[in-house]
């Protein structure tokens, strides 16, 4: 804040995942919303005041974070109460940072620009957030635990998938993993169709979970990603009940192939870009056209903190969780989606996932 000349850091906090910044509150602040809608008002000079807008938040907040100043005043809004306090403590002089405009709701930055005196305003979202790219050996713990229980959910759903079971059962049972260790969120996704006549629509899309029951003949594509004490991790894996078709076959060497050309850029010093580059040659040379968006993103307390894309400039470092997330078009309202996490290391890198990349067949 002193080198970026910012008197006051506003940090705007939620329980959703509405883009890369999302999770700024809980790096700098140690607290997880749950619920509702948050706002840390943070000083150059003296302590933080975190104001929240339902009494159970507030207790949550004392006990999980470091901020000992946790407020909640019944019948009045979250911006208003930061608002009244950022009127005590600023003047027309000062210039405040906001994290971030890509998430606060307009309303309520319209609220903070009409009633508190401020030399200027400015977006400081990413003065926290490029911190976050890089975790600790700390942070690299939780994500490692992250990892672990996506494998556990993989190992899990190989045991207990079979014919008649539901897509609400299978999200059943991957939660019964997660939630004694500590879960917190669980953004898993599934798709689920026939393998025939080259895989029925909407096959490989991974979509909110329904009734619909497995049959002989059918694939089913799972995007497993447990968040645990902050910290996502993101898994995806195939399984067929019964012989898998050739095209499948065909298309999951196919993501495997893109994964191990991305893994020969994925070294500390080399350019994010490159892990991009190489999957997208990889499709080429085997006659795909891919999307280039989605196809490796960093992972931490946000499920993407960063979306790496063929306009990345950065270059990778150690201490970054790297997902590498092949996937490409099978045919109209068709995809095939693949994923993996792996930690930058000094001398290169380590996968945190550890299950088998195999295509199942059961």
């Amino acid at each position: 804040m002193e080198m970026e000349n910012i008197d006051f850091l506003v940090v705007y906090g939620n329980s959703g995942r509405q883009g890369s910044r999302t999770g700024n509150l809980a790096y700098v602040s140690n607290f997880i919303p749950f619920s509702g809608q948050q706002i840390l008002v943070f000083p150059r000079n003296g302590e933080p005041v975190l104001f929240v807008g339902v009494e159970n938040q507030r207790i949550e907040a004392l006990r999980r974070s470091w901020i000992s100043d946790v407020r909640c005043e019944a019948m009045t809004p979250v911006p208003e109460q930061a608002c009244n306090f950022l009127e005590e403590v600023s003047d027309p002089g000062k210039r405040l940072g906001i994290s971030t405009l890509s998430i606060i709701p307009f309303a309520w930055y319209e609220q903070f620009q009409n009633k508190i005196p401020a030399k200027e305003w400015v977006d400081a979202g990413e003065m926290i957030w490029k911190n976050r790219l890089i975790q600790s050996e700390e942070e690299i713990a939780f994500s490692a635990h992250s990892a672990e229980l996506g494998d556990r959910i993989w190992d899990r759903a190989l045991e207990f998938v079979h014919e008649g079971v539901t897509e609400l059962d299978i999200r059943a049972e991957m939660d019964k993993v997660i939630l004694p260790e500590g879960g917190t969120e669980n953004f898993n996704m599934m798709g689920l169709a026939s393998m025939a006549n080259g895989g029925e629509a909407p096959w490989g899309y991974v979509i909110p979970q329904t009734k619909r029951a497995m049959k002989k003949g059918d694939a089913l594509l799972l995007e497993i990603s447990p968040r645990v004490e902050g910290y996502w991790n993101q898994l995806v894996r195939v399984l067929t009940l019964g012989p898998a078709e050739k095209w499948l076959v065909d298309a999951y060497d196919v993501v495997r192939l893109a994964r191990d050309a991305a893994l020969e850029c994925l070294a500390p010093g080399q350019p994010m870009v490159g892990l991009v580059d190489a999957m997208d040659r990889a499709f080429k040379e085997k006659g795909y056209e891919v999307w280039p968006y989605g196809l490796v993103h960093i992972t931490g307390l946000d499920l993407t903190d960063y979306m790496i894309t063929p306009k990345s400039t950065g270059d990778l470092e150690p201490g970054m969780v790297v997902t590498v997330h092949p996937m490409f078009n099978l045919g109209r309202d068709r995809q095939i989606f693949w994923g993996e996490t792996y930690l930058v290391k000094e001398n290169g890198y380590v996968p945190l996932n550890k299950c088998s990349d195999e295509l199942a067949c059961l």
